[in-house]
């Protein structure tokens, strides 16, 4: 009965995607980010790490890291497919985000373990390596002198307005987490030479306290976000990290009953992770290969039309098992 039932509730899914259908325009999208390490003159001590909005699809954390949150929490973590489609929730702590583990240094190419296809009705999907077209371009590239390639995927997605796209997370390059926070400061915070009281954040309750810890701190984090406004358009919200030095604005020397009166503080020069940022909005034409310079790192970029998918996602009847009837009412 129960399988009947879910059989029933595919038919329909599939018959309302069939009424659909012809609204969704299906994309392929290949990416290759790349740093240039010559010296430059621009200084960007002062920008912000990149903001992901809270829709952010990631692609990418599914086939680099382990997630263990379900042995810790009794949960199963979640999956690419999750990732895709119920970002909030896979963003959530208690479900998704909060223990895993992940690699020092991201893999340069990002792909799925064997080719893919596309479903109606399903988020960003990652292609496999084997998938992607840019294997002579990044050959090219590499061959340049003081560049470093940073990350190559490919994916398929169902392109929407603005309002409705979900970005795609991009990051690549090495987790800096052991050695600097998300905004860039030092974890190791050298210690006051004038005052047994470590150097750290003054608050002004009175007292010190240490910023939350996001990890992983990854080299090149962001987000590329295509949308469809009668032309295809590419927001790039991308930063590299650079290890460098800053003055730092250390807390008062020493913490006394006055302390909240003296919160002037003193500047030295510490280790920082500075944040180089490449921000941009471009229409652009499918097919066409694209490339986005920086003084720090380039993009190259191709949105190729791909045919709709035709077929819509199985439920998955694993480890269903069929009740047996109940007994005809006699009485």
């Amino acid at each position: 009965m129960l399988r009947k039932f879910a059989i029933s509730i595919a038919a329909i899914t599939a018959l309302s995607h069939s009424f659909s259908a012809h609204a969704e325009s299906w994309f392929e999208v290949e990416v290759f980010v790349f740093e240039r390490q010559h010296p430059s003159v621009e200084k960007w001590l002062d920008a912000s790490p990149p903001k992901l909005a809270n829709n952010t699809v990631d692609i990418i954390t599914p086939v680099i890291s382990t997630d263990i949150t379900g042995v810790a929490v009794g949960l199963n973590g979640c999956t690419s497919t999750d990732w895709a489609s119920d970002t909030s929730n896979c963003n959530d702590p208690k479900v998704s985000n909060n223990i895993a583990t992940h690699p020092s240094q991201v893999p340069f190419n990002i792909g799925a373990s064997s080719p893919q296809s596309a479903y109606l009705g399903q988020g960003p999907l990652l292609l496999a390596q084997s998938q992607g077209q840019f294997a002579d371009i990044i050959r090219t590239i590499s061959r340049e002198p003081y560049v470093k390639g940073l990350v190559h995927l490919t994916w398929q997605q169902n392109m929407q307005s603005r309002r409705a796209a979900k970005p795609v997370r991009i990051f690549g390059g090495k987790d800096f987490s052991k050695t600097f926070d998300y905004h860039g400061l030092s974890v190791n915070k050298p210690a006051d030479t004038s005052n047994s009281m470590p150097v750290g954040d003054y608050s002004a309750l009175g007292g010190f306290y240490e910023a939350p810890k996001i990890s992983p701190v990854w080299e090149l984090d962001g987000s590329i976000n295509i949308y469809l406004s009668h032309y295809l358009y590419i927001e790039n919200n991308l930063a590299l990290r650079k290890p460098t030095q800053k003055m730092i604005e250390s807390t008062p020397a020493a913490f006394n009953e006055y302390a909240a009166l003296d919160i002037d503080g003193k500047k030295q020069l510490a280790p920082y992770l500075q944040s180089i940022p490449l921000i941009q909005n471009r229409r652009v034409k499918s097919g066409e290969l694209h490339y986005f310079d920086h003084p720090q790192m380039g993009i190259v970029m191709q949105i190729r039309k791909m045919a709709q998918p035709t077929n819509v996602k199985p439920i998955d009847l694993t480890g269903y098992k069929p009740q047996a009837e109940p007994e005809p009412y006699s009485g």
